[in-house]
């Protein structure tokens, strides 16, 4: 007898044939039978649901996304998404810092780039709202840190300090640090001011992200950068001990390209502490290059007007060695490439891993690919790279797009985040928020931006607003990303990403049919229902 049956849906099923089907039935957490109403008329059930014609998809699954630390922002720092101009984020820091005025150190994420300088927020700014204290502000993509000039004197940063290639000390005329901190080693300068969450507050984050996840119809999800030595891992374990993961959860640890070894030799056995159905971890995070906005992409031609094309954040042949290493262990390797020249270079690390270690069924995982070469399109392809780009992004977006994007990247600002180019190259595409950096992590945003490749709520008819028409892909081809092609980056596709018998039961019903409704409308469709393992985790 199976637990439940579902009938009089419209079911994309995203299997290998790309069928339709029209009921469902569902045991112990899993699918029995997937077919049309008559075929279902034989079927017994503890209970049947009439869908009444609504849509019903497999479970999105989130690639790339940062719930851990985000989640912390949202419950445990001042939020500063959402902004207009300057103001709100002076006005947003003030009130926190009234509000909260026993707290040792202040902590936010959220800020925007095109809202200040090329040299970024100064750090005067903070001082006026508080001098006394640690200010500790990460921009939204989590590459720049705005500080006060109480953290610069703590952490001993002057005119003096220097940071490895790749990530940048902004400073004044005379030298003197302005305040803002690029990509990770320099920000590790700060790092003995930073709040030390425990497990008790990750473990409180990652029960309210879950739940938050859900509401958009996600049942996986992948965190790309687990640290060792921070409690976020074992919050998680715990969690899925005591039964409280509602979504399947998946890792990437962290790495540093400057101690890359530190807790290498741990990798294997964290790995094995964590290993069970709802969560794993099996691959290693690394950065080849920083962000565009902070001129710290890695690209094969220089920025615009400058001589500068920008540094890596590895040394090549430390990034092979490194990879190799990661490899040998049996990890996949998660790579965030901006940038073109950050993309050959995680390829020759590829073509380095093949040469040296025996074959295996790699899966490694290139994200983001703002800017790509045409010519490397084969070589993705050759190494069974999973593209896990983010749809969320792909679009003008405003401000960023005519004040950065064209300025620091002139023609090639067009023709950014390829899509439909990859896929005709053959290439395995994956979806992702990079959440918090996008802060609606609602899957069916990325595939309505992914599909009319215009910002929401703008007119996907007007061409001076389309980023990159050639690029568009079709609701199926989306579908997709966020179903089966993120399965295949998390070595998920056994037992989920789409419906068919013997998978997990991971579900998302829909109001109405996203084939159907106008592409600019796909946002709007509601959420009805989320059930993960058999289960309902969401109901709207």
């Amino acid at each position: 007898m199976n637990d439940i049956l579902y009938i009089n849906g419209q079911i994309y099923t995203v299997d290998s044939s790309k069928s339709w089907a029209e009921a469902v039935a569902v045991k112990s957490g899993k699918i029995t039978f997937v077919g049309t109403n008559d075929e279902a008329k034989s079927i017994e059930a503890k209970e049947t649901v009439d869908l009444d014609g609504k849509m019903m998809l497999p479970g999105f699954i989130e690639a790339h996304g940062h719930v851990t630390w985000g989640a912390i922002d949202s419950l445990f720092k001042v939020s500063l998404f959402g902004a207009d101009n300057v103001e709100f984020y002076i006005e947003t820091i003030r009130k926190f810092v009234q509000k909260n005025p026993e707290l040792p150190v202040y902590e936010g994420a959220g800020w925007e780039n095109p809202f200040f300088g090329k040299n970024g927020p100064s750090r005067k700014v903070l001082d006026e709202i508080c001098s006394d204290k640690p200010m500790l502000m990460w921009s939204h993509d989590k590459h720049s840190l705005w500080v006060n000039t109480y953290v610069l004197d703590l952490c001993g940063i002057d005119k003096n300090t220097q940071v490895p290639a790749g990530n940048v000390i902004e400073r004044e005329d005379d030298g003197t640090p302005s305040g803002t901190l690029r990509e990770f080693a320099a920000i590790a300068l700060v790092d003995s001011v930073k709040p030390v969450f425990n497990k008790e507050h990750y473990k409180k984050a990652i029960e309210w992200v879950q739940k938050d996840f859900a509401q958009y119809g996600v049942t996986s999800i992948m965190d790309p950068l687990l640290d060792p030595e921070d409690d976020a891992i074992a919050a998680i374990r715990e969690l899925n001990d005591e039964g409280r993961l509602i979504c399947k959860m998946r890792g990437a640890l962290k790495s540093s390209e400057t101690d890359s070894y530190k807790h290498i030799d741990e990798f294997p056995k964290i790995r094995e502490d964590v290993d069970s159905h709802m969560f794993k971890i099996q691959q290693v995070k690394l950065f080849a290059d920083g962000v565009v906005e902070g001129k710290t992409a890695f690209l094969k031609q220089p920025y615009e007007g400058e001589n500068y094309a920008g540094d890596p954040i590895w040394n090549k042949d430390d990034m092979n060695e490194f990879c190799r290493k990661v490899d040998e262990l049996g990890f996949d390797i998660h790579v965030h490439s901006i940038g073109d020249a950050a993309t050959s270079m995680t390829l020759d690390a590829l073509d380095f891993i093949n040469e040296k270690n025996p074959s295996r069924d790699r899966r490694p995982v290139i994200t983001h690919l703002q800017i790509v070469d045409s010519a490397d399109y084969s070589r993705i392809k050759q190494h069974k790279v999973a593209a896990v780009t983010n749809p969320y992004w792909h679009f003008k977006y405003r401000g960023f797009f005519e004040d950065i994007e064209v300025p620091y990247l002139g023609e090639r600002a067009y023709h950014e985040y390829p899509m439909k180019s990859l896929l005709d190259a053959g290439i395995i595409l994956g979806g992702a928020s990079d959440y918090n950096v996008t802060p609606v992590p609602a899957p069916l945003r990325g595939i309505q931006i992914g599909v009319t490749r215009v910002g929401i709520d703008e007119n996907p008819d007007d061409m001076d607003l389309v980023l990159a028409p050639e690029e568009r892909l079709s609701v199926e081809q989306m579908v997709e990303l966020f179903t089966m092609g993120n399965a295949y980056a998390l070595r998920m596709e056994d037992i989920t990403g789409s419906i068919e018998v013997g998978k997990c039961a991971d579900l998302v019903i829909l109001e109405e049919n996203i084939f159907e409704v106008p592409h600019q409308d796909i946002y709007k469709v509601k959420v009805i229902q989320t059930v993960s393992e058999g289960k309902i985790i969401y109901k709207g």
